[in-house]
């Protein structure tokens, strides 16, 4: 156990901040995919407008990660618009 410790090596900046960005991307097309489901299960107008600036709200939040991605070297593929 304490060998397993002592033999891990410790992640730079770099590997940290490039899983913490994916994780955030995970995170955001887990919530696009939701949104997207939801569009099946609302009828009324506001609902729907509701979900529109939901999802525009993450797509927005996704092209930046996205940017941010590209820029350090990291390759995630940016989601479709629906329409």
């Amino acid at each position: 156990m304490l060998n397993d410790l002592l033999n891990r090596r410790r992640t730079t900046p770099d590997e940290r901040r490039k899983r913490e960005l994916l994780e955030e991307y995970s995170m955001l097309t887990d919530k696009l995919e939701q949104i997207r489901t939801n569009y099946d299960y609302v009828s009324e107008d506001a609902e729907i407008d509701a979900l529109i600036y939901e999802e525009n709200a993450v797509l927005c939040r996704l092209s930046a990660l996205y940017r941010r991605a590209r820029e350090r070297g990291i390759h995630v593929d940016f989601p479709e618009r629906r329409g």
